[in-house]
């Protein structure tokens, strides 16, 4: 809750990693967030030094990939073990292999609340 350089800042953050798609596909929010994160703590307080951000750019190949794709293929499937297994299989060709049956189980967690 809130913003994240408050919980940054009361857990001892000193930088902040975002993954980026592209700077074309992502720049524009990513630097009203990165504002936001900057003046922040100076406008909003506690007054404090700003926390760097570091971006991470993917691999062009998945610029196709968003949460919003991610979260379409974990809604399309149901609760059969056949279909938590296909989509495990789609998430597979977009997250690593080695996460994608936990982001399936998150994902459906979180759309049953």
């Amino acid at each position: 809750e809130g913003y994240i350089w408050r919980y940054a800042k009361r857990v001892g953050a000193t930088l902040f990693f975002r993954g980026i798609r592209s700077w074309e596909k992502d720049g524009r929010d990513e630097r009203a967030l990165q504002i936001l994160n900057t003046w922040g703590p100076i406008l909003l307080g506690p007054l404090y030094i700003p926390i760097p951000t570091i971006y991470i750019e993917g691999d062009p190949k998945y610029n196709h990939v968003s949460s919003t794709l991610i979260r379409q293929i974990c809604s399309e499937s149901s609760t059969g073990k056949s279909q938590q297994e296909e989509q495990v299989n789609s998430l597979s060709e977009l997250v690593p292999k080695k996460v994608a049956a936990k982001v399936a189980k998150l994902y459906y967690q979180q759309r049953k609340q």
